[in-house]
């Protein structure tokens, strides 16, 4: 293989790879079907911001969304709570994610290494698009909860919610803001959060 392939089998190996591993679920998700969701909210985002006035590098945001959680191909799915425990965990993990990307590439040849570098190396920045892939991540974890929750798989899914929903809200996207009020709601339904 020239390093194209072996990285095309090692992304599959994100169909195996399984969400909030560290918590029994009912419904069980591995991280590309995460990303697949990820990318369907980044979409329904970006539609909200140009609605509202907003210029969305549409390739920028797709290929970001798509592409967000490749590196836990090699180092499995790390929940935010622990890779954000605090300034030197979050340094070390940005420092072990940047390890797996050179590995995942290490036999991919030019000019293709540095395509797929910047691919994975960029996600969640301050560009709209990176604000809104931020905001497609929580979300899709919101909903997860959402589902969870209906499931009455309470504990600990109550408490993750409120803390996932905490981090959305601090994000300053119009598109954030009318999901919160318009779609969030709707996806909430009759469940019982408190």
């Amino acid at each position: 293989m020239n390093g194209l392939g072996k990285l095309l089998l090692n992304i599959r190996k994100l169909n195996n790879i399984a969400r909030w591993s560290n918590e029994f679920v009912h419904q069980r998700a591995s991280v590309s079907e995460h990303s697949f969701f990820v990318a369907q909210i980044a979409q329904m985002l970006g539609t909200i911001e140009e609605e509202m006035g907003g210029t969305v590098d549409w390739k920028t945001l797709y290929r970001r969304a798509l592409n967000h959680d490749v590196p836990e191909s090699l180092m499995g799915d790390v929940i935010s709570t622990t890779k954000n425990m605090n300034e030197a965990t979050k340094r070390v993990m940005e420092e072990a994610e940047a390890q797996f990307i050179d590995d995942l590439l290490a036999e991919v040849p030019a000019p293709y290494k540095g395509e797929y570098h910047e691919l994975l190396s960029q996600g969640k920045d301050d560009t709209l698009e990176g604000q809104i892939l931020t905001a497609a991540d929580n979300l899709d974890a919101l909903v997860e909860c959402i589902q969870e929750i209906r499931l009455s798989n309470t504990d600990p899914f109550i408490e993750k919610y409120f803390l996932v929903l905490k981090k959305i809200e601090s994000i300053p996207l119009a598109s954030v803001q009318y999901f919160l009020k318009e779609v969030l709601p709707e996806l909430v339904g009759k469940c019982k959060l408190r």
